[in-house]
């Protein structure tokens, strides 16, 4: 059980999941939902970047940024805005910072992608290229 937890609590572990559920709730989003999410996501962003700039110069920023940590953005946007993930019984996870390189552990994304294949029976991977808020 103490292992467990552990994995439970780690921060790769919890920036794996949420970007896992992230991406398979990603295609069910609706106009109304990406507009929202879009929003809030610029205001989240700019708050963890310390970005001076304006939301267009942000907008910017945030379409360049790798689709791994725009997806824990995410995750925290959907979060904020109440917005559930994919499956009633999974969570979306408390992260401190979505640019934590240690949320892109491939040990972690794998393990999150088998326990999700074996409750759920989907699979699922990070899609290679970034997402283009721009056509949210």
């Amino acid at each position: 059980m103490g292992f467990l937890s552990r994995l439970l609590d780690m921060p790769s572990f919890n920036g794996a999941t949420n970007a896992l559920l992230v991406e398979l709730a990603l295609p069910e989003l609706t106009e109304s939902q990406r507009s929202h999410l879009k929003g809030r996501v610029i205001e989240l962003f700019r708050t963890h970047r310390s970005s001076d700039g304006s939301a267009e110069v942000a907008l910017v920023e945030l379409n360049q940024t790798p689709r791994f940590f725009q997806l824990n953005m995410l995750a925290l946007a959907m979060k904020d805005l109440g917005y559930p993930p994919p499956f009633k019984k999974e969570k979306l996870q408390k992260i401190k910072n979505p640019f934590d390189p240690s949320h892109a552990d491939e040990y972690a994304m794998r393990a999150v992608a088998r326990r999700l294949k074996w409750h759920y029976g989907v699979e699922v991977w990070i899609a290679e290229e970034s997402i283009s808020f721009d056509s949210w």
